[in-house]
């Protein structure tokens, strides 16, 4: 008698923390304080995004609404290592936030240098100067890069991603395929492994705005580094609040 095994090894945990309604006032507060910190640095910084507005790090250390969702994610980090077998211990830091609009898109891209990553948005979209919010308990990774139908989502690309070429898949699941994607829904947290190549689509709805927020997460013992980093980011947003007071 022939008995076969199929193992899913070499996993790649992807995990969502959906906080719903719970983070309704919160969220508010980030939408509020990513658009006053556009307006205050305008300029932002230019990492992996074609247009749109990527704001300069470590907003926690300038907004309360960031310091607290920083809590928030730190914990879901850890709880994702305990989970997963890893060293818990995580330190999430250096909190950035996107702005996109029509044809606007981020670039393939990792963040290779720290242990975790992720995104989180405070809001669906803004159209025009209204909030969709439209909390969902439902699971937002979907297989493929957007839903052939609107942009603006981001994909996670598989790293054995051309490897696999002589296979034809048949049916889209964790072992066939190379994509997987989700939308904004407000209220979700999405934790990654930093070295996942990930991207976001351009959209074409006019008048319609996308916001979400990203970080990075160490270990502990890299916690004088993280000062030391945070000391000089310090130092630097003061020299540029003084150079614009000039």
């Amino acid at each position: 008698m022939v008995t076969s095994l199929s193992l899913p090894l070499f996993p790649i945990p992807i995990s969502v923390y959906n906080f719903g309604e719970d983070n309704h006032k919160l969220n508010i507060d980030l939408v509020t304080d990513i658009f006053k910190e556009r307006d205050r640095d305008p300029n932002g910084a230019i990492q992996s995004n074609y247009g749109g507005w990527h704001s300069n790090s470590s907003l926690e250390e300038r907004y309360k609404s960031f310091e607290v969702l920083r809590k928030q994610i730190e914990d879901c980090s850890n709880d994702y290592c305990a989970k997963h077998g890893f060293e818990t211990g995580l330190i999430v830091e250096g909190l950035w936030a996107n702005m996109n609009q029509s044809g606007d898109m981020n670039v393939s891209h990792n963040h290779g240098l720290s242990a975790l990553t992720g995104v989180y948005y405070p809001v669906e979209s803004i159209v025009g100067k209204d909030c969709k919010f439209s909390y969902s308990e439902n699971n937002p990774i979907k297989p493929g890069i957007y839903d052939g139908k609107k942009g603006g989502s981001v994909y996670f690309q598989d790293p054995s991603y051309g490897l696999k070429n002589r296979l034809k898949p048949k049916t889209k699941n964790a072992f066939t395929s190379v994509h997987y994607y989700t939308y904004p829904v407000a209220g979700v947290l999405v934790i990654f492994p930093s070295y996942l190549v990930h991207a976001v689509l351009p959209f074409k709805e006019k008048q319609t705005k996308r916001l979400s927020i990203s970080f990075i997460a160490v270990y502990g013992e890299d916690e004088k580094l993280i000062e030391y980093k945070h000391q000089l980011k310090g130092i630097l947003h003061k020299l540029k609040d003084t150079q614009g007071e000039r």
